[in-house]
Protein backbone atom coordinates (compact mmCIF):
# COMPACT_ATOMS: atom_id res chain seq x y z
CA UNK A 1 0.00 0.00 0.00
CA UNK A 2 1.33 3.54 -0.63
CA UNK A 3 2.35 5.17 1.75
CA UNK A 4 1.23 9.60 2.38
CA UNK A 5 4.45 11.04 3.98
CA UNK A 6 4.77 14.67 4.99
CA UNK A 7 8.76 15.62 4.18
CA UNK A 8 10.34 18.48 6.06
CA UNK A 9 13.57 19.10 3.92
CA UNK A 10 15.10 17.52 0.66
CA UNK A 11 15.87 14.67 -0.83
CA UNK A 12 18.31 13.54 -3.25
CA UNK A 13 16.55 12.75 -6.93
CA UNK A 14 17.30 9.10 -6.31
CA UNK A 15 15.43 9.35 -3.20
CA UNK A 16 12.72 10.66 -4.52
CA UNK A 17 12.63 8.25 -7.45
CA UNK A 18 12.90 5.58 -5.12
CA UNK A 19 9.73 6.44 -2.91
CA UNK A 20 8.20 8.02 -5.95
CA UNK A 21 8.33 5.02 -8.12
CA UNK A 22 6.88 2.44 -5.65
CA UNK A 23 3.73 4.90 -5.15
CA UNK A 24 4.71 6.84 -2.09
CA UNK A 25 2.94 10.35 -2.00
CA UNK A 26 5.11 13.31 -0.80
CA UNK A 27 4.06 16.75 0.75
CA UNK A 28 7.65 18.36 1.12
CA UNK A 29 6.78 21.16 3.81
CA UNK A 30 6.53 25.33 3.49
CA UNK A 31 8.74 25.45 0.20
CA UNK A 32 10.50 29.01 0.51
CA UNK A 33 10.24 29.35 -3.66
CA UNK A 34 6.87 27.92 -3.47
CA UNK A 35 5.17 30.30 -0.82
CA UNK A 36 7.09 33.30 -3.14
CA UNK A 37 5.07 32.11 -6.63
CA UNK A 38 2.11 31.78 -4.38
CA UNK A 39 2.13 35.07 -3.45
CA UNK A 40 2.85 36.23 -6.78
CA UNK A 41 0.04 34.08 -8.11
CA UNK A 42 -2.44 35.56 -5.81
CA UNK A 43 -1.58 38.85 -6.79
CA UNK A 44 -2.02 38.27 -10.30
CA UNK A 45 -5.65 36.85 -9.51
CA UNK A 46 -6.56 39.34 -7.74
CA UNK A 47 -5.86 41.64 -10.21
CA UNK A 48 -7.32 39.27 -13.09
CA UNK A 49 -10.51 38.79 -11.52
CA UNK A 50 -10.77 42.09 -10.17
CA UNK A 51 -11.73 41.17 -6.79
CA UNK A 52 -10.28 41.33 -3.42
CA UNK A 53 -11.93 37.22 -2.33
CA UNK A 54 -10.94 35.51 -5.35
CA UNK A 55 -12.10 32.21 -3.99
CA UNK A 56 -15.28 33.59 -3.53
CA UNK A 57 -15.49 35.91 -6.83
CA UNK A 58 -17.83 33.36 -8.64
CA UNK A 59 -20.85 34.56 -6.51
CA UNK A 60 -20.44 38.15 -7.72
CA UNK A 61 -19.19 37.46 -11.35
CA UNK A 62 -21.59 36.14 -14.59
CA UNK A 63 -19.96 33.02 -15.51
CA UNK A 64 -19.10 34.40 -18.34
CA UNK A 65 -17.17 37.54 -17.49
CA UNK A 66 -15.79 34.49 -14.54
CA UNK A 67 -14.86 32.25 -17.34
CA UNK A 68 -13.20 34.55 -19.83
CA UNK A 69 -11.07 36.46 -16.93
CA UNK A 70 -10.60 32.87 -15.69
CA UNK A 71 -8.64 32.14 -19.07
CA UNK A 72 -7.41 34.90 -19.80
CA UNK A 73 -5.00 34.51 -16.52
CA UNK A 74 -4.41 30.50 -17.27
CA UNK A 75 -2.88 31.86 -20.40
CA UNK A 76 -0.40 34.16 -18.40
CA UNK A 77 0.76 32.15 -16.02
CA UNK A 78 1.62 29.84 -18.55
CA UNK A 79 3.13 32.33 -20.72
CA UNK A 80 4.85 34.06 -17.31
CA UNK A 81 8.70 32.55 -18.12
CA UNK A 82 9.53 34.37 -14.21
CA UNK A 83 6.66 32.19 -12.51
CA UNK A 84 8.45 29.34 -13.97
CA UNK A 85 11.39 29.63 -12.71
CA UNK A 86 10.00 30.36 -9.35
CA UNK A 87 8.36 26.83 -9.61
CA UNK A 88 11.82 25.54 -11.07
CA UNK A 89 13.51 26.54 -7.81
CA UNK A 90 10.95 24.69 -5.76
CA UNK A 91 11.01 21.24 -7.15
CA UNK A 92 15.07 22.41 -7.02
CA UNK A 93 14.96 22.72 -3.02
CA UNK A 94 13.11 20.16 -2.61
CA UNK A 95 15.88 17.67 -4.75
CA UNK A 96 15.71 17.55 -8.30
CA UNK A 97 18.55 19.12 -9.81
CA UNK A 98 18.11 21.97 -12.62
CA UNK A 99 19.98 20.78 -15.24
CA UNK A 100 18.52 16.60 -14.48
CA UNK A 101 14.46 17.68 -14.51
CA UNK A 102 12.53 18.50 -17.68
CA UNK A 103 9.44 20.41 -17.13
CA UNK A 104 6.01 20.57 -18.78
CA UNK A 105 5.26 23.93 -17.90
CA UNK A 106 3.33 25.98 -15.32
CA UNK A 107 -0.36 25.63 -14.90
CA UNK A 108 -3.05 27.30 -12.60
CA UNK A 109 -6.22 25.28 -12.44
CA UNK A 110 -9.60 26.13 -10.94
CA UNK A 111 -12.40 24.36 -9.78
CA UNK A 112 -15.45 26.34 -9.44
CA UNK A 113 -18.20 25.72 -6.74
CA UNK A 114 -21.30 26.31 -8.98
CA UNK A 115 -21.84 24.23 -11.94
CA UNK A 116 -22.84 27.51 -13.78
CA UNK A 117 -19.25 28.95 -13.20
CA UNK A 118 -17.22 25.64 -15.09
CA UNK A 119 -15.70 25.15 -18.45
CA UNK A 120 -13.27 23.18 -20.33
CA UNK A 121 -10.21 22.70 -17.95
CA UNK A 122 -12.15 24.55 -15.35
CA UNK A 123 -14.06 21.85 -13.62
CA UNK A 124 -13.73 18.83 -11.24
CA UNK A 125 -11.72 16.37 -14.00
CA UNK A 126 -12.59 12.60 -13.23
CA UNK A 127 -10.25 10.07 -12.09
CA UNK A 128 -7.26 9.67 -14.51
CA UNK A 129 -3.93 8.67 -14.26
CA UNK A 130 -1.69 11.37 -16.07
CA UNK A 131 0.59 8.39 -17.37
CA UNK A 132 -2.25 8.06 -19.70
CA UNK A 133 -1.58 10.46 -21.84
CA UNK A 134 2.50 10.79 -22.04
CA UNK A 135 3.08 7.23 -21.46
CA UNK A 136 6.32 8.44 -19.81
CA UNK A 137 6.74 6.37 -16.41
CA UNK A 138 9.65 8.71 -15.18
CA UNK A 139 6.85 11.67 -14.80
CA UNK A 140 5.93 13.25 -11.69
CA UNK A 141 3.36 15.16 -10.73
CA UNK A 142 3.90 18.46 -8.23
CA UNK A 143 0.50 19.94 -6.92
CA UNK A 144 0.00 23.10 -4.13
CA UNK A 145 -3.03 24.84 -3.44
CA UNK A 146 -2.88 28.63 -3.41
CA UNK A 147 -5.60 28.89 -0.66
CA UNK A 148 -6.76 26.24 2.13
CA UNK A 149 -8.29 23.18 1.12
CA UNK A 150 -10.85 21.11 2.90
CA UNK A 151 -11.76 17.29 2.06
CA UNK A 152 -14.99 18.01 -0.02
CA UNK A 153 -12.41 20.32 -2.17
CA UNK A 154 -9.41 19.37 -3.06
CA UNK A 155 -7.44 16.98 -5.33
CA UNK A 156 -8.49 13.17 -4.22
CA UNK A 157 -5.77 10.57 -4.72
CA UNK A 158 -6.83 6.18 -4.82
CA UNK A 159 -3.86 5.10 -4.05
CA UNK A 160 -5.48 1.29 -4.16
CA UNK A 161 -5.40 1.55 -7.80
CA UNK A 162 -1.47 1.79 -8.02
CA UNK A 163 -1.70 -2.04 -8.01
CA UNK A 164 -4.65 -2.43 -9.66
CA UNK A 165 -5.86 -1.60 -13.54
CA UNK A 166 -8.98 0.61 -13.56
CA UNK A 167 -11.59 0.47 -16.95
CA UNK A 168 -10.60 3.48 -19.06
CA UNK A 169 -11.08 4.86 -22.33
CA UNK A 170 -6.92 5.60 -23.24
CA UNK A 171 -6.88 3.09 -26.36
CA UNK A 172 -9.92 5.70 -27.75
CA UNK A 173 -7.16 8.83 -27.02
CA UNK A 174 -4.97 10.09 -29.16
CA UNK A 175 -2.88 13.07 -28.51
CA UNK A 176 -2.05 14.20 -32.25
CA UNK A 177 -5.59 14.00 -32.67
CA UNK A 178 -6.49 16.80 -30.09
CA UNK A 179 -3.49 18.92 -31.30
CA UNK A 180 -5.41 18.40 -34.76
CA UNK A 181 -8.37 19.84 -33.54
CA UNK A 182 -7.03 22.31 -31.35
CA UNK A 183 -5.56 23.70 -34.65
CA UNK A 184 -8.65 23.63 -36.45
CA UNK A 185 -10.56 25.06 -33.44
CA UNK A 186 -12.24 22.18 -32.80
CA UNK A 187 -10.85 21.26 -29.58
CA UNK A 188 -13.99 21.29 -27.85
CA UNK A 189 -15.34 17.76 -30.48
CA UNK A 190 -11.96 15.75 -28.24
CA UNK A 191 -11.71 14.98 -24.60
CA UNK A 192 -9.26 16.78 -23.23
CA UNK A 193 -7.47 13.93 -21.38
CA UNK A 194 -8.51 9.85 -20.88
CA UNK A 195 -10.63 8.80 -18.00
CA UNK A 196 -11.27 5.72 -15.89
CA UNK A 197 -14.86 4.68 -17.48
CA UNK A 198 -16.46 3.33 -13.95
CA UNK A 199 -17.61 5.19 -11.42
CA UNK A 200 -15.28 5.97 -8.29
CA UNK A 201 -16.18 7.96 -5.58
CA UNK A 202 -14.13 10.39 -3.39
CA UNK A 203 -14.27 8.26 -0.78
CA UNK A 204 -12.76 5.53 -2.37
CA UNK A 205 -9.08 7.69 -2.21
CA UNK A 206 -7.16 10.27 -0.45
CA UNK A 207 -8.62 13.50 -0.45
CA UNK A 208 -5.21 16.06 0.35
CA UNK A 209 -5.28 17.88 2.25
CA UNK A 210 -2.12 20.34 2.42
CA UNK A 211 -1.27 24.01 3.12
CA UNK A 212 -0.21 26.78 0.51
CA UNK A 213 3.00 26.93 0.64
CA UNK A 214 3.54 23.01 0.99
CA UNK A 215 4.52 20.95 -2.41
CA UNK A 216 2.52 17.50 -3.48
CA UNK A 217 4.60 15.26 -4.99
CA UNK A 218 3.60 11.90 -6.70
CA UNK A 219 3.69 9.69 -9.64
CA UNK A 220 1.42 10.39 -12.98
CA UNK A 221 0.53 7.29 -12.97
CA UNK A 222 -1.21 7.32 -9.62
CA UNK A 223 -5.22 7.23 -10.36
CA UNK A 224 -6.56 10.86 -9.10
CA UNK A 225 -9.05 13.50 -9.76
CA UNK A 226 -11.02 16.38 -8.20
CA UNK A 227 -14.17 17.11 -6.02
CA UNK A 228 -15.88 20.60 -5.83
CA UNK A 229 -18.45 20.84 -2.74
CA UNK A 230 -21.50 23.46 -2.63
CA UNK A 231 -19.65 26.19 -0.21
CA UNK A 232 -19.40 28.59 -3.06
CA UNK A 233 -15.47 28.62 -2.91
CA UNK A 234 -13.72 28.10 -5.97
CA UNK A 235 -10.41 26.26 -5.54
CA UNK A 236 -7.49 27.50 -7.03
CA UNK A 237 -4.09 25.29 -7.32
CA UNK A 238 -0.82 25.39 -9.28
CA UNK A 239 0.57 22.19 -11.17
CA UNK A 240 3.33 21.44 -13.24
CA UNK A 241 5.05 18.20 -14.03
CA UNK A 242 8.91 16.89 -14.59
CA UNK A 243 10.61 14.18 -15.79
CA UNK A 244 14.48 13.54 -14.85
CA UNK A 245 17.22 12.28 -17.19
CA UNK A 246 18.83 10.82 -14.79
CA UNK A 247 15.44 8.36 -14.03
CA UNK A 248 14.75 7.12 -17.58
CA UNK A 249 18.57 6.54 -17.99
CA UNK A 250 18.35 4.13 -14.78
CA UNK A 251 15.10 2.69 -16.25
CA UNK A 252 13.13 3.13 -13.61
CA UNK A 253 9.58 4.07 -13.27
CA UNK A 254 6.24 3.60 -12.65
CA UNK A 255 3.95 0.28 -13.90
CA UNK A 256 2.12 0.69 -17.00
CA UNK A 257 -1.26 -1.54 -15.51
CA UNK A 258 -3.70 -0.26 -18.05
CA UNK A 259 -2.91 2.65 -20.65
CA UNK A 260 -3.81 2.15 -23.88
CA UNK A 261 -2.96 5.12 -25.18
CA UNK A 262 -0.50 4.93 -28.72
CA UNK A 263 1.59 7.89 -28.39
CA UNK A 264 4.70 8.73 -25.95
CA UNK A 265 4.93 12.82 -25.36
CA UNK A 266 8.75 13.82 -24.25
CA UNK A 267 8.05 16.59 -26.48
CA UNK A 268 5.94 18.26 -23.85
CA UNK A 269 9.30 18.61 -21.63
CA UNK A 270 11.96 21.13 -21.18
CA UNK A 271 14.51 21.79 -19.37
CA UNK A 272 14.36 25.74 -17.49
CA UNK A 273 17.85 26.11 -17.45
CA UNK A 274 18.63 26.15 -21.03
CA UNK A 275 15.01 25.51 -23.10
CA UNK A 276 16.19 21.83 -24.03
CA UNK A 277 13.27 19.07 -24.77
CA UNK A 278 13.28 15.95 -23.52
CA UNK A 279 12.73 14.93 -26.77
CA UNK A 280 16.09 15.75 -28.06
CA UNK A 281 17.81 12.88 -25.60
CA UNK A 282 14.34 10.60 -24.60
CA UNK A 283 15.39 7.97 -27.25
CA UNK A 284 19.09 8.04 -26.55
CA UNK A 285 18.19 7.37 -22.49
CA UNK A 286 14.95 5.44 -22.43
CA UNK A 287 14.13 1.28 -22.15
CA UNK A 288 11.84 -0.47 -21.30
CA UNK A 289 11.03 0.82 -17.58
CA UNK A 290 12.30 -1.56 -14.58
CA UNK A 291 8.86 -0.46 -12.48
CA UNK A 292 9.88 -1.41 -8.75
CA UNK A 293 8.50 -4.57 -7.92
CA UNK A 294 4.52 -4.41 -6.33
CA UNK A 295 5.45 -6.30 -3.56
CA UNK A 296 7.84 -3.79 -2.33
CA UNK A 297 4.71 -1.70 -1.30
Amino acid sequence: MPAFQFVPGALTADEIGAQIFAGDILVFRQVPALKALVRDIDAMVREGLGDAEPETAEARLAPDLFLTRVRKLRSQVRADKALMQLMGEAVAQVGLPPDDTYFDGLQLRLVPSSASHQGRRIMPLPPHRDSWGSNIAQQINWWAPLYPLARTRSIVVYPDYWSRPVENNTADWDYHELKKRMAEGRAETYPVLPTATVPLEPEEGWAVVIEPGDLLCFSAAHLHGSIADASGITRFSLETRTVSASHVQAGIGAPNLDGRAPRTTPEWFERIVDGQSLAEIYGSLSSAPKPYPLGKL
